[in-house]
């Protein structure tokens, strides 16, 4: 976030908005919101990082299984991406918080 301010810790869980579209292509898929027009195309990464935005995973959940996915790629730089990733989605509304971690 521009100020510093985060808005998403790797203690949260995350899920879909239920809201938003969702629509899988042959390389990616686009999320887009109806009610903003926003759109957001995620390429094949993108679209693993938010299919496990599922109500039951934490940011470290995540994090986890990306560094089990990628055992070659810097930790950190794999964390720091991932955040990120989540920060804008969530952002732009394309993600929510879960209120009480999983539900």
């Amino acid at each position: 976030m521009p100020d510093g301010t985060k808005i998403i810790t790797r203690e949260d869980c995350l899920k879909q908005n239920p809201e938003m579209v969702f629509r899988k292509e042959e390389e990616g898929a686009f999320l887009f919101d109806p009610h903003t027009g926003n759109l957001k195309y995620l390429n094949a990464n993108g679209v693993n990082i938010y299919e496990m935005c599922d109500g039951r995973k934490t940011v470290n959940d995540m994090i986890a299984l990306l560094m089990e996915f990628y055992p070659g790629m810097d930790i950190d730089k794999i964390a720091t991406d991932t955040e990120l990733f989540l920060e804008g989605l969530t952002a732009m509304q394309f993600l929510t918080k879960c209120e009480n971690n999983g539900s």
